[in-house]
């Protein structure tokens, strides 16, 4: 090491004792590099590297603005959730798969964002000269745990949209038509394969599996590694087309749906922010190429982790919106075009699809009240539906009935313990 610095030194034009002729030729620094390369180990190089580096007086510290960036997404990402269950709590709406899912890709987002914050304090964004060579190895361990996450996350996050969108066109098969949610079902079978086939390549790339991190130091004796440049780009490209099918899937329905204006233009929120998630996809392409052919891996993978993270959190997001309608209509009902007083909301069932509570309560209060429960279900598909028809029209005989009865009062014939009243 010593003499490819003095042969390099000695071949140009600076004096072994002018450190800023040293420093700021870039003839010098590039024949002392590889000269070190050639005859020195990868410790040995970086130890090189590192002690020029500081000679030179070059920053030794990592990228500080990070852990915030991290800190606000995984935050809104937080405040989303969070208002989910509040709308499902406040609307007395159903809890089913598609908030399951959604939570557990919210977990392991979180678990992304943790386990980023912590190869920060090891030395991610540093020059790997200056990171100790035990950080390294957790540096590049903790991004092989990174990637798992990334891909178990985008299951649970596309698994939520896919089981909303059951929730919204149950699978029905009419006239040897497939419908809808049919083709629901086929893709949420296909998000099964496609996530699981992925992961078991990003688990397996490397064999052992320890020798990812441990390449780093230098070619491996034993073990061989996978083309990672390969792996990602097919898995970033194949996601993203993903993506644009789930956003298409079902807008030829939802335009044709007798839904008010206000609904339509939170369902087109939930696209946009959809779109949003393929923009930071497309960004994220740009950085695989630096961190699958990394020279310095503890700085190379900064940029494709940072955007990842922003990926999968603004991915938590996106199945979130519809509640915030629902929040919205309780909370804003005149404004979200909903001042009815029998109000249907989506509650989940595998079988109805769809299905709302309409209640009237006519006991439990003082007057020995009776308790009459109607029930509808929602169901989309033809109109010759000679069940659904009876349903509601048993649903309006009872209520014009019920009122009936209310208006003639005790005056009438009627005891006060069987009078009705709608709520």
């Amino acid at each position: 090491m010593r003499d490819c610095l003095l042969d390099a030194v000695g071949q140009s034009s600076c004096s072994p004792t002018n450190v800023t002729c040293i420093c700021n030729d870039t003839r010098l620094n590039n024949m002392a590099t590889a000269c070190i390369t050639s005859s020195c180990t990868v410790k040995e190089s970086l130890t090189a590297k590192n002690l020029t580096s500081q000679l030179c007086g070059l920053p030794d510290h990592g990228d500080d603005s990070l852990i915030p960036i991290y800190s606000v997404f995984i935050g809104l990402a937080v405040v989303a959730v969070a208002l989910r269950l509040v709308a499902r709590v406040v609307t007395h709406a159903y809890f089913w798969w598609d908030d399951l899912a959604c939570f557990i890709g919210f977990l392991c987002a979180a678990g992304f964002t943790g386990v980023n914050i912590k190869a920060i304090q090891l030395g991610q964004s540093k020059d790997i000269w200056f990171v100790p060579f035990d950080n390294i190895t957790l540096v590049v361990e903790l991004f092989y745990y990174e990637m798992l996450l990334y891909t178990i996350t985008r299951f649970f996050v596309r698994a939520s949209i896919i089981l909303f969108y059951m929730r919204v066109f149950p699978p029905t098969k009419r006239d040897g038509k497939i419908n809808l949610g049919r083709l629901v079902q086929a893709t949420f079978v296909f998000n099964v394969v496609y996530n699981v086939s992925f992961l078991l390549a990003v688990v397996f790339q490397c064999y052992p599996i320890a020798d990812f991190w441990r390449q780093w130091e230098g070619p491996l004796v034993e073990g061989h590694c996978g083309n990672a440049n390969v792996l990602a780009w097919v898995a970033a490209a194949t996601g993203i087309v993903f993506d644009l099918w789930l956003l298409a899937l079902p807008f030829s329905q939802l335009w044709t749906l007798n839904l008010h204006w206000k609904r339509k233009v939170m369902g087109g929120l939930m696209f946009f922010v959809g779109v949003a998630v393929m923009i930071i996809s497309l960004v994220r392409l740009k950085t695989i190429n630096q961190f699958t052919r990394a020279v310095n891996p503890t700085k190379d993978i900064v940029q494709v982790c940072l955007w990842s993270g922003i990926e999968l959190d603004v991915g938590v997001i996106c199945p979130c919106l519809p509640s915030f309608r629902l929040l919205l209509r309780r909370l804003l009902p005149r404004a979200m075009g909903t001042t009815g007083r029998y109000e249907m909301d989506p509650m989940s069932n595998a079988n109805s699809g769809m299905r709302s509570g309409l209640r009237r309560s006519l006991g439990g209060a003082p007057g020995g009240r009776i308790v009459v429960e109607n029930t509808v279900d929602v169901k989309y598909g033809g109109s010759d539906d000679s069940n659904d028809s009876a349903s509601v029209s048993g649903l309006v005989r009872g209520r014009a009935s019920s009122a009936k009865d209310e208006e003639s009062g005790p005056g009438n014939g009627h005891d006060n313990s069987g009078r009705g009243r709608a709520r």
